[in-house]
């Protein structure tokens, strides 16, 4: 258990520092909002299924430091559905009563918390087109159901959307909707004093895995460089991740991260400038052949994100080879056009 003290990034917002059980991330933040008429906490960080009290007393603990009780929260605001911001919704909803709030396509994320088989499924399906062994797809895809870090999958009780607002006392949180990491992530902004509360969008130290999945509209880095430009421009004083310390210059760190992005797309371009190559032989390329399951994983979700990307705007373009798996090369010309589900 994390030892917890008191954290005020700003009068009246507390961060809480919640464990997770990942080497490298060993830790999710989540933020009450103080108000004399019931608190708002943004995320609640995850359902720990291998621990005597699944987690719950860490968060216990993290209420006592900063002079509240879990029992304070009338709403809980979740940033995006993944399992260390969403995972102990359930448990807060039936310790508190509280209202739960969320982006309004979240609800699609949770449906698959229930049918993780349905998710894996399209998973393998996915990875074999693109270049992947039968005898790895079982190991890359043993890590899609989460279920069991999700005390339960309790659906919202207020939708939102881009441009609602959610009261806290004398504050007013603007819901932004910031999607790219996940499909229904949203920031809240206070514009009266710049505050930004970032979820996963915006990090200071690390860029936020941008996966993808077969749909035909799907193009999530597109929506994640088209999110970050919307953070740039309210130029948040401070921003509160989901992860790390809070941070100022939020508009610097978007740049950076889109930079970021910049710079991996052409690195693919570069790889198949003279020679078509699978998305796996790709994900080789440029991160190594020597991944674990979970990070090689991790990192074919992100350069299949790239290649669609590139696909969509004309930059490369894709042959089914003899086997029936989809390669990748260099477009001969530049030709702007809408690419078929990858």
């Amino acid at each position: 258990m994390l030892q917890h003290r008191r954290r005020e990034p700003a009068p009246g917002v507390f961060r809480l520092v919640l464990g997770l059980p990942w080497p490298g991330l060993d830790s999710v933040n989540a933020y009450l909002l103080e108000a004399s008429d019931g608190c708002t906490l943004v995320d609640a960080g995850m359902f720990l299924p291998d621990e005597d009290d699944q987690g719950w007393g860490d968060i216990e603990a993290a209420f006592e430091a900063i002079g509240h009780r879990p029992k304070d929260v009338t709403r809980l605001v979740i940033t995006h559905t993944h399992i260390d911001h969403y995972g102990m919704a359930g448990r807060f909803m039936a310790e508190t009563s509280c209202e739960l709030w969320a982006h309004s396509s979240a609800d699609t994320d949770i449906d698959l918390y229930k049918h993780p088989e349905e998710r894996t499924r399209r998973l393998r399906e996915l990875f074999s087109d693109h270049g992947v062994t039968e005898d790895e797809l079982a190991e890359l895809t043993q890590f899609e159901d989460w279920s069991r870090f999700i005390s339960e999958a309790v659906t919202p009780s207020t939708h939102v959307d881009e441009g609602d607002v959610v009261e806290v006392g004398d504050r007013r949180w603007e819901v932004v909707h910031t999607p790219g990491h996940s499909a229904n992530h949203i920031c809240l902004w206070s514009a009266t004093d710049r505050l930004l509360i970032t979820g996963d969008h915006l990090l200071p130290t690390i860029t936020p895995h941008i996966d993808y999945e077969r749909h035909e509209d799907a193009d999530p880095l597109k929506d994640f460089i088209e999110s970050l430009a919307k953070v740039e421009k309210l130029d948040p004083a401070i921003s509160l991740p989901g992860h790390g310390s809070p941070f100022e210059e939020g508009a610097e760190r978007a740049r950076i991260i889109a930079r970021h992005h910049e710079r991996r797309l052409g690195s693919i371009l570069q790889v198949v400038r003279h020679e078509a190559h699978t998305a796996e032989e790709i994900t080789q390329e440029i991160f190594g052949s020597t991944l674990l399951n979970f990070q090689k994983r991790l990192a074919l979700g992100e350069a299949l994100a790239h290649i669609r990307y590139l696909s969509r705007r004309g930059e490369i373009e894709r042959v089914r080879d003899d086997t029936g798996t989809w390669r990748y090369s260099k477009a001969s010309r530049r030709q702007v056009r809408a690419i078929d589900d990858s």
